[in-house]
């Protein structure tokens, strides 16, 4: 594909994406997927575009509201130093050639643009700018089946290197095929964001513990209780959305995890010495993997999902035995779903007490917390922003 005819592709991906209605790279990899014919070095093109554009969509709509794709991309080819007029030329499979309204000036806007006017003030502008970068790509070495030193002598033509502050993580320098990695493959490492690794091994799982992760998901937290208690005990993994629990059986086995038992219903979880709630939320923590996802998110969205996960957290409480431990995490940087979620539960749970995280944190990370809760920031520790409180019953 010549130039112009990949920037066409990029705008009519674009088209569908500025609506903010699915994740983008749903949209991204299905667009792909029924376009076989455009190679590999296009996509790569095509990806790039767009998902710059993604990354400075706040930046953009404020020189031009509202903002196109058409407009952006030729923002984006100016600010890279590109000439628009030599991708927008009317040729076949090309753009047309940009209008007079459509050729705005490029014009560097602060980076915290990048950000919903519902969430202004809320949202450190520290890690604002730092989230309109790209994120990292961390895995998280299985203790269970691999030991850190032996994966990164295995993955140093990728520029393996032990993360900073996770005992157990790898960040790679480059983006590559992780099916084709053996090491991926015959489950020794997993995908997972240092901070989440963070947050999973400071539940404090231990190898006689019965084990409830709540909103499960996918299972990474799953699978790293699970190599934290080195396979024993039983971790009941569920999930409100059953189908999000779909590839964990197979993802358990390839990691040795044979602990982790999935369940379809609520009922049968009964009483646990650590219930692990990775609750739902706004995701700000996420805006680097997940540009769209900050517009995507309303702030009447924002309302229901606190309402949901004080719900969780009455129900999940309800399953710890006395002296166990209610653990909750969220990847959100809105002080309403973390600080202020607990301070609510505890206002109406005097059984429960809030213990210090502080020398857990110091111990496993050698990072200092500014209080009883964990609050990873993108901006001080280069992870997604992560929140953690633990709870035990009385």
């Amino acid at each position: 594909m010549r130039d112009d005819a990949k920037i066409n592709a990029a705008a009519e991906l674009l088209t569908e994406l500025f609506a903010f209605k699915q994740p983008a790279d749903n949209v991204v990899n299905l667009y792909f997927r029924s376009r076989r014919y455009i190679g590999s070095k296009d996509r790569r093109f095509i990806a790039d575009a767009v998902w710059a554009v993604l990354r400075r969509f706040g930046r953009y709509s404020e020189l031009s509201r509202p903002l196109t794709p058409r407009v952006a991309l030729a923002l984006y080819l100016k600010e890279t130093g590109r000439d628009p007029a030599l991708f927008f030329t009317g040729g076949q499979y090309a753009p047309l050639p940009l209008t007079k309204d459509e050729d705005i000036p490029f014009v560097a806007v602060p980076e915290t643009a990048e950000c919903p006017d519902w969430l202004r003030g809320r949202i450190d502008d520290d890690d604002i700018r730092a989230m309109t970068g790209e994120a990292t790509l961390d895995l998280r070495v299985n203790t269970l089946k691999a030991d850190r030193d032996d994966v990164l002598r295995e993955l140093a033509e990728y520029g393996a290197r032990a993360t900073p502050y996770s005992p157990v993580g790898v960040r790679l320098n480059k983006r590559i095929s992780l099916a084709t990695l053996p090491a991926y493959q015959e489950g020794r490492v997993e995908v997972q964001d240092e901070g989440s690794q963070i947050v999973a091994l400071l539940s404090g799982a231990k190898p006689s513990d019965t084990v409830v992760d709540w909103c499960a998901g996918a299972g990474g937290k799953t699978l790293t209780l699970s190599s934290l208690m080195n396979a024993r005990g039983t971790i009941y993994a569920i999930d409100a959305d059953v189908r999000r629990l779909k590839d964990l059986p197979d993802r358990a086995r390839r990691a040795g995890a044979a602990n982790i038992v999935v369940l379809s219903d609520y009922a049968f979880v009964k009483s646990a010495d650590l219930v692990l709630v990775d609750a739902p939320c706004t995701g700000t923590g996420t805006w680097r993997r997940a540009p769209d996802a900050r517009w995507r998110m309303t702030a009447e969205q924002g309302t229901r999902i606190r309402a949901v996960q004080a719900d969780i957290l009455n129900k999940a409480s309800a399953r710890v035995k006395k002296g166990g431990t209610l653990f909750y995490i969220t990847c959100s940087l809105d002080r309403r779903e973390n600080e202020d979620q607990i301070d609510a539960f505890l206002a109406g749970h005097d059984d429960f007490d809030l213990v210090d995280l502080s020398a857990d944190l110091k111990r496993l990370t050698n990072l200092s917390a500014e209080g009883k809760t964990v609050r990873l920031s993108p901006s001080k520790t280069g992870t997604d922003g992560f929140f953690a409180a633990k709870l035990v019953r009385c």
